[in-house]
């Protein structure tokens, strides 16, 4: 009897020792994006002048108490839904090991709210709209480090993400360089602080350490260089002309291209796994459609002259590159680089904060073991604006173990599960596809399926188009730029 507790006792001690070494080699990592966040939601000139007055210590205090609710899809987040999207995130994800963030962090029409509501102009008042801007963004920077005061959070900026406007932020301009003193104590020891200083202000773009994974490497992009939007006409800042916005043209594209180039090839000296994070993800723009005759509109979202070059890069570099997060859609999507018809590089499009495009808001959390860099599992959160507009009732919107089964988040496994949804569009793989993209905002309708696959699969127009009469379905048109895809979405003007 005494041998038999021994052998026993041992089996439990090599279970727990099993257990926890299990759990030992998974870990856990945050994916926030798109927050746009909207402080003038609500505000007379009277408040505003009051706001901006305040230090940024004071913005929540004065904000919580003139939001009313959360909001509703077709707005940008108020004060309210930020800080209860990351309430739920710290419910749910306690101790990451970091935190991504894929860009925007500035409402939509930032400059033109702010028009709006300043006694001032922008042109007449450059120094006070700045400050102002900078206040907006050091709050957000308090929320997340009020909720993860020891987690390193390594974010990119978005198109929105500029003092000029949409999609100007100027190389070396005066946004880069504030922002950049602004975020780097939100980076902790992640970086080292010369190339940052160095890359960052001028660029927009920086190599970090992953916390607890010292074979893998992060290299941040500012992708709105290679946007087909990057300073459009459309975007002209005009007479808020207060910040030396200048159209620079394709340049701090190919010297982001460059540096890309050059940190791959020291990464690969070094031997080390990369993983990428931008805003702008590669390939084509499908979030609206134009339905009638059967026919979509669609757009490039990258120059072709860098989305030429980057996907040779891609090729070249195939077996150091590990995985990208992108955001910018607001949807809950996928991308797969795919150089000469082989998946290479997966980019895992994070859903937003925002709602503003008909999207419910929603964020993720991802498993990964710190040794080998896979991804074995994530969980997408969301929030039902149409029942909890007062209060935050955040759930599981799915999780990849048993919506997708994929065992690991990477190209190859991405493309087969994608190329079995195009064969069989009645699927159950498909239909939670359909059902989560928009975070349960919608359901694609099934007809419409393939636009998104072909989207998910195929980088270049041309590639897409012939996607999509495979399937018997109309060449779409072809917008001039990608902010054409989304200019009335969500009821707004641009995107």
């Amino acid at each position: 009897m005494g041998n038999s507790n021994r052998r026993y006792a041992l089996l439990l001690v090599v279970l727990f020792a099993a257990c926890f070494a299990t759990q030992a080699m998974s870990a856990e990592f945050l994916v926030i994006s798109d927050i746009h966040f909207q402080p003038f939601t609500g505000l007379n000139r009277e408040q505003f002048k009051h706001l901006a007055s305040l230090p940024a210590s004071q913005w929540p205090e004065f904000l919580a108490s003139s939001n009313h609710s959360l909001g509703t899809t077709g707005s940008d987040s108020n004060y309210l839904l930020m800080t209860s999207a990351l309430d739920a995130a710290k419910s749910h994800t306690p101790r990451p090991l970091f935190i991504l963030y894929p860009g925007d962090f500035l409402a939509h029409q930032w400059q033109e709210y702010y028009e709006k509501l300043a006694l001032r102009s922008i042109a007449d008042d450059p120094e006070a709209y700045q400050a102002f801007t900078m206040k907006a963004i050091e709050v957000v920077a308090a929320e997340l480090r009020k909720r993860y005061p020891d987690v390193p959070v390594l974010a990119t900026l978005g198109n929105d993400d500029s003092f000029c406007g949409d999609y100007w932020i100027q190389p070396d301009g005066a946004f880069l360089h504030q922002f950049a003193s602004r975020w780097q104590p939100m980076l902790g020891d992640t970086i080292d602080a010369e190339p940052f200083r160095q890359s960052f202000p001028s660029l927009g773009a920086y190599r970090a350490d992953l916390p607890g994974m010292s074979s893998d490497r992060l290299l941040v992009l500012n992708s709105v260089y290679w946007s087909g939007s990057y300073c459009s006409s459309y975007f002209d800042p005009k007479d808020q002309n207060c910040c030396q916005c200048q159209n620079p043209d394709a340049r701090p594209g190919h010297a982001q291209m460059d540096w890309l180039e050059s940190e791959l090839e020291l990464a690969r000296k070094q031997q080390k796994r990369v993983w990428l994070l931008m805003h702008v993800p590669p390939g084509l723009d499908s979030y609206l459609e134009d339905k009638s005759g059967g026919r979509s509109l669609a757009a490039e979202m990258w120059q072709p002259e860098f989305m030429r070059r980057y996907l040779k890069l891609v090729e070249r570099y195939h077996d150091i590159l590990h995985v990208s997060f992108t955001g910018h859609t607001h949807m809950d999507d996928f991308r797969i680089d795919r150089p000469n018809e082989k998946p290479v590089l997966l980019h895992k499009v994070a859903p937003a904060i925002s709602p503003i495009f008909g999207n419910n808001p929603g964020f993720q959390a991802f498993e990964v073991d710190p040794e080998t860099g896979i991804i074995s599992n994530w969980k997408t959160y969301s929030l039902d604006l149409t029942h909890s507009t007062t209060s935050s009732k955040w759930r599981l919107e799915y999780e990849n173990r048993t919506t997708y089964q994929l065992e690991s988040l990477n190209a190859e496994s991405a493309e087969q599960l994608f190329r079995f949804m195009h064969a069989h569009p009645d699927s159950g793989f498909a239909s939670a596809y359909r059902k989560h993209y928009g975070m349960g905002a919608f359901t694609i309708p099934e007809k419409d399926l393939p636009f998104y696959l072909c989207t998910i699969l195929n980088a270049t127009y041309p590639q897409f188009a012939a996607c999509l009469q495979q399937h018997g379905l109309a060449q779409p048109q072809q917008a001039d730029e990608p902010a054409q895809v989304r200019r009335h979405a969500g009821g707004m003007s641009g995107m």
